[in-house]
């Protein structure tokens, strides 16, 4: 019996969470170990995602929405955004 896999939805409160632990984490002193992998995980996060939009430029520039929103919600969702949004399977009909 293995983990039964979380809703996209959930993924993206997921990503909230940590991108908000993140933030807060430059503006509050966390403790030092959890500080360092937050500073860690942050720069991970950003080098990924923008590698992620640059990548996939052109499936992510043809979203409905616009460019500074499709590239925001990249940002902060990454995949969960532009893969598994409900546009993106009425698309590949």
């Amino acid at each position: 019996m293995g983990l039964k896999p979380m809703k996209f939805d959930a993924w993206k409160f997921v990503l909230l969470v940590l991108w908000g632990l993140i933030f807060a984490n430059l503006v509050h002193a966390f403790p030092d170990g959890m500080a360092k992998s937050l500073r860690v995980l942050g720069v991970l996060f950003v080098v990924v995602h923008l590698a992620e939009y640059l990548f996939f430029y052109k499936t992510i520039s043809s979203r409905p929405e616009s460019p500074a929103v499709a590239f925001l919600m990249t940002f902060f969702f990454g995949i969960f955004y532009w893969k598994y949004h409900p546009a993106a399977t009425r698309n590949k009909k």
